[in-house]
């Protein structure tokens, strides 16, 4: 018969599990987070006009270059809600109406020179936010 008890080497088994996955979720903020501030920096970037593509030749390219800037926007949004997400399920607070605002202003924030770019974002948010929020309720 062994010394230790069973239900020791479970709990033990558990702790190390946790701790796993703790580190797998903190890892995941910080992936998700470096992956938002790249699209971030690069949707600036291009919102701004530092950097152009496609110059006026045409309405082809006019439209490729509105897809470009708002799916940058839209995966900025995307993954810092994703990071903000994970670390607020590790501390074990609800995200608030704040923050999820706050992500909304600076994604809306760098569209304002164009309204093209800001209307096609601000409908992709939406479908975003609502998506969120139908699948968290599930």
């Amino acid at each position: 018969m062994s010394k230790i008890p069973k239900d020791q080497i479970k709990e033990q088994k558990s702790k190390i599990k946790r701790r796993s996955d703790d580190k797998f979720a903190y890892r995941t903020v910080i992936i998700s987070c470096v992956l938002s501030i790249i699209f971030y920096t690069v949707s600036l970037l291009f919102n701004v006009g530092v950097i152009s593509i496609f110059t006026n030749i045409n309405i082809l390219f006019n439209m490729l270059d509105v897809l470009i800037k708002v799916a940058t926007i839209l995966l900025f949004f995307l993954f810092m809600m994703i990071s903000v997400g994970n670390y607020k399920e590790l501390t074990g607070k609800p995200l608030n109406w704040k923050e999820l605002l706050l992500l909304i202003v600076l994604s809306l924030g760098q569209t304002l020179l164009n309204l093209w770019v800001f209307v096609f974002t601000f409908i992709g948010l939406l479908v975003i936010i609502i998506y969120l929020y139908i699948v968290q309720e599930l």
